[in-house]
């Protein structure tokens, strides 16, 4: 049975959910109290559900760096992308790791700029805010700052990798509309905000379990293999992603990315795939992607120029249901936080079912976070 809707798409809601679903929520509801909106959006899909989930873990129970300091990228990367449920969120988790109000409130409003930030701090905030506005002005120079502040790899590889997932996570939160857990009435007035993230922050800090977790993964040989295997092999790309080598250093980091990447190559037809994956590549300037995707069109005599027309909105000879997915890549990628019900409506009528529909945000989503990673880690 489908419960009303807390997004622009159908969901099933954890009381109502059975076989993988069910089992996918109950392995949530062991480390949370209540399974996030966010979680319950992947509910059509309960393998992406899975696989979104333990990235989550992977990237924010490892300790390499400080719970807090991921939670500050966190609320930095969503509050830079204009999502207000990841804004507030995070800021409970936040608060949940120790910062007091005041400071994450001013950490929300002045982000790199907040008082009391220690200079490595401050450089990862500047690089999570630049990565999330603007990746096409990273430069080598951006890179050599992070690594001056943060002189060991696998510090780098976290505060990246979570600046990534997070540039995924808030627009599909954005893209489909994810409702807060703070009820509107209290959402209306900035007091009742306040005071309903306060406590949350303290039902949080009382029922979860923050500390560091390890978790079960495969080797990074075998995951080096696994990446080898689809991006040479499965894809036909002539490389791999610059900088992912560097992602062995980190190896539950390194699994749940790769389980990421194979679950979108895999929710929706090889091509569709590659052109969203253009289209975010070209406007967010990443050239490994833009030149693998593109030379994989034109091995199937498909022009590039066709892809970015058709997302541009103007005419191509791609038929209109893959324009109207291609326009919904782009305006994901650069504005997620205009997109309203009314873009959902359109997709169903060029034919996609909700589930295609959250398979299209995943990807255009996840492409955003791969982008990102790859231009953080790039060798210089």
């Amino acid at each position: 049975m489908l419960r009303p809707p807390m997004a622009y798409i159908r969901h099933i809601a954890p009381s109502q959910a059975g076989g993988r679903l069910a089992q996918v929520y109950k392995e949530v509801r062991a480390e949370v109290p209540r399974v996030p909106n966010l979680l319950q959006v992947f509910s059509l899909r309960p393998e992406t559900m899975e696989g979104v989930y333990r990235h989550w873990m992977a990237l924010m129970w490892s300790r390499r760096i400080s719970r807090q300091l991921k939670e500050m990228l966190a609320v930095c990367v969503s509050v830079a992308a204009r999502c207000d449920y990841c804004a507030d969120a995070h800021t409970i988790y936040l608060l949940a790791s120790g910062m007091d109000g005041d400071r994450a409130r001013d950490l929300k409003t002045h982000l790199a700029d907040s008082d009391g930030l220690g200079e490595p701090a401050r450089e990862a905030l500047r690089l999570a805010i630049r990565l999330t506005t603007d990746p096409r002005s990273i430069k080598p120079a951006h890179r050599a700052a992070l690594a001056k502040a943060w002189p060991i790899l696998e510090e780098r590889i976290e505060i990246v990798a979570v600046i990534g997932a997070f540039n995924s996570v808030t627009r599909l939160a954005n893209s489909l509309g994810v409702d807060s857990e703070i009820p509107a009435p209290l959402r209306r007035f900035e007091a009742g905000r306040r005071g309903a993230i306060g406590l949350l922050a303290r039902l949080a800090s009382f029922s979860m379990n923050m500390d560091e977790k390890s978790l079960p993964g495969e080797p990074p040989e075998a995951d080096q293999a696994s990446l080898r295997e689809l991006f040479l092999h499965q894809l036909g790309f002539a490389s791999l992603p610059p900088g992912f080598d560097l992602l062995e250093a980190c190896p539950e980091v390194f699994d749940a990315q790769l389980r990421v990447i194979r679950t979108a190559a895999a929710v929706m037809p090889r091509d569709r795939w590659i052109r969203i994956g253009l289209v975010v590549s070209r406007l967010a300037g990443c050239d490994y992607f833009s030149a693998s995707c593109g030379d994989w069109l034109r091995q199937r005599s498909e022009n590039p120029a066709d892809v970015i027309a058709a997302a541009e909105g103007s005419p191509s000879s791609l038929p209109e249901v893959e324009h109207a997915c291609l326009r919904f890549a782009r305006d994901v990628t650069l504005h997620s936080h205009t997109i309203t019900g009314s873009r959902i409506q359109e997709l169903r009528r060029a034919g996609l079912s909700d589930g295609a529909v959250l398979d299209l945000a995943y990807v255009t989503a996840v492409f955003n976070g791969l982008v990102r990673l790859v231009l953080g880690l790039a060798p210089d």
